[in-house]
């Protein structure tokens, strides 16, 4: 008897090959579509601590100033660093006089700053401000006039519904809270 060699036994079919592949991509679609949620969350996250950042930065001005800082270009309802609609205007330095003595850099979106009307915004008569990151938000959405962003503690002056300013984190003085 003679010794049958099965050389070309050995291995996958193409078949084979073919669905652990699509199982392969399959997952790995998964996983990078969960990836991408997190990369929001943590872009949100970053949004409300470069607020929080800015916020200590103000308060610190003005218990050295005794006056909160003003917004970049002037008598513009509200100033940020990328494009802004016909009320606000376009600064790089939309805070004066936070940099470098009370924050390192003012910070810009890194997705949306680019946009017309989103991204960081400020406002401030001297006496009371209010900063956003406006319009930008893309996963942790403001639900609650409790959440600690929300852009008003109410709807009391009617410009602050939920369902509109959801995506919008904001930080303000006891003065400008319904502005």
């Amino acid at each position: 008897m003679t010794k049958k060699h099965y050389f070309f036994n050995r291995g996958f079919t193409f078949v084979e090959l073919m669905v652990a592949i699509t199982i392969i991509g399959i997952l790995s679609s998964i996983v990078y579509a969960n990836f991408g949620d997190a990369r929001k969350a943590a872009r949100d996250d970053i949004r409300k601590t470069d607020l929080k950042n800015l916020q200590l930065a103000i308060e610190t001005y003005k218990a050295q100033n005794g006056t909160y800082p003003t917004q970049g270009c002037g008598t513009a309802p509200w100033a940020g660093p990328g494009p802004q609609p016909a009320w606000g205007c376009t600064a790089d330095e939309y805070i004066v006089g936070l940099v470098p003595d009370f924050i390192p850099a003012l910070p810009r979106d890194s997705v949306f700053e680019d946009m017309n009307g989103v991204g960081y915004m400020y406002a401030s008569d001297g006496t009371d401000y209010k900063l956003m990151a406006h319009r930008s938000i893309e996963s942790k959405f403001v639900t609650s006039y409790d959440n600690e962003f929300a852009r008003c503690p109410s709807n009391l002056s009617g410009n602050c519904i939920l369902g509109n300013n959801s995506d919008v984190y904001a930080v303000y003085s006891a003065g400008k809270a319904d502005w």
